[in-house]
């Protein structure tokens, strides 16, 4: 769900961030059946995510979360990311959001 996050980690690459985009939807080696390119931004939005899920801060957070939202709560967390990302993007990006 951290959406944003993925759109700022494909670089300003348009066709990379579409294809980071699909990439929830693309399970196993199944992205082997696509383009390189289209594989480039389903490997980027995998190493994305496991960078995340394996964060400290990322799984203290929704160990706190967890006992009152369950499985909900990666998803809640990716996007108080976002909305943190979103509210100090002038930081990272030349243009506004």
């Amino acid at each position: 769900m951290n959406y944003l996050a993925h759109v700022y980690l494909s670089v300003a690459d348009e066709a990379l961030t579409i294809c980071n985009f699909i990439a929830d939807h693309v399970k196993g080696k199944a992205n082997l059946d696509y383009l390189e390119t289209i594989q480039k931004g389903i490997l980027l939005h995998r190493k994305i995510d496991h960078f995340t899920d394996q964060h400290p801060l990322f799984k203290k957070n929704v160990n706190l979360l967890f006992p009152q939202f369950g499985h909900y709560s990666r998803v809640i967390v990716d996007m108080f990311f976002d909305h943190f990302l979103a509210s100090q993007l002038e930081f990272y990006l030349p243009a506004p959001l």
